[in-house]
């Protein structure tokens, strides 16, 4: 490749390569995953489809049967009101966890409908490694649950929807994103609008062994906003929506680059509180 003598250039057009690569992958994947939803569908009428946990047959294209829906463990009060951590006690007021007492969080506060264990950490781990696509709108509507947290009302009457997004290589490999999956099927039952806002500029290392200090430090700088969208956030409530909240380290970051770009307040949604 032809590399111009002054530095400034280089750098425009590495940007510029990095770019083409990520919007191509993201392309690619999204043609990938309606195919994958629609091939789904077919099947369903082939094939009846059979609840994901137990296998008992299933109708209208659903993939969780009623009662291994209700043995999930759903997240319950009393929680941390900043992390959504949950708490055993008789606990009435909001209260902050240990964990956040210390910290600067820049999103407003995170919840999750679902403890990751057992179960659900199953469907959460098929539809992710195993490409089990058609398990989307099953997790979207799990998802919304979380919604029903009336501090997530602003968000509703005037919010916008955006996903947290993977590295373009790691998309290749998983060919897609199941934040961005589920973020669609919550845009169909809310109405909201989703923005595929955010770009992951650093392949970073996994985090799942890392203490919250150094995912703080793996992510930092990882995100970028698409420079497309820059006027379309100013002065909105962002619900930004990711499978996973562990420690908050990626979904700070995200909301850094948000409220630093001109979004009013973010708040975060996640199937599984980890």
């Amino acid at each position: 490749m032809f590399l111009s003598r002054c530095p400034n250039q280089n750098v425009d057009l590495r940007h510029k390569i990095r770019d083409m690569k990520s919007a191509h992958f993201h392309n690619r994947a999204s043609t990938l995953a309606s195919m994958l939803r629609q091939t789904s569908r077919i099947l369903d009428y082939i094939y009846p489809a059979h609840c994901h946990l137990c296998q008992c047959p299933l109708t209208h294209g659903r993939h969780l049967c009623e009662p291994c829906s209700e043995s999930l463990k759903y997240t319950q009060a009393p929680f941390c009101k900043l992390c959504g951590e949950c708490y055993d006690g008789d606990i009435s007021s909001d209260f902050s966890c240990p964990n956040c007492n210390d910290l600067k969080l820049d999103f407003e506060f995170a919840r999750a409908p679902l403890h990751s264990d057992g179960q659900s950490r199953t469907l959460l781990h098929d539809y992710k490694y195993r490409r089990q696509i058609h398990l989307s709108d099953t997790l979207g509507d799990l998802l919304s649950i979380g919604l029903d947290d009336p501090r997530f009302a602003p968000y509703l009457d005037e919010g916008i929807l955006v996903s947290v997004p993977l590295h373009w290589a790691r998309l290749r490999k998983r060919k897609f994103n199941q934040a961005e999956e589920m973020t669609i099927c919550l845009k169909k039952k809310t109405g909201l609008p989703y923005i595929n806002a955010l770009k992951r500029i650093r392949n970073t290392a996994t985090q799942t062994r890392f203490s919250r200090s150094k995912r703080l430090e793996n992510l930092r700088d990882a995100f970028e906003l698409r420079a497309k969208y820059k006027n379309y956030i100013q002065g909105k409530r962002i619900i930004l929506v990711d499978d996973i909240f562990t420690t908050g380290s990626t979904t700070h970051e995200c909301s850094k680059v948000l409220l630093h770009h001109g979004a009013s307040s973010v708040a975060i949604l996640t199937l599984l509180r980890g």
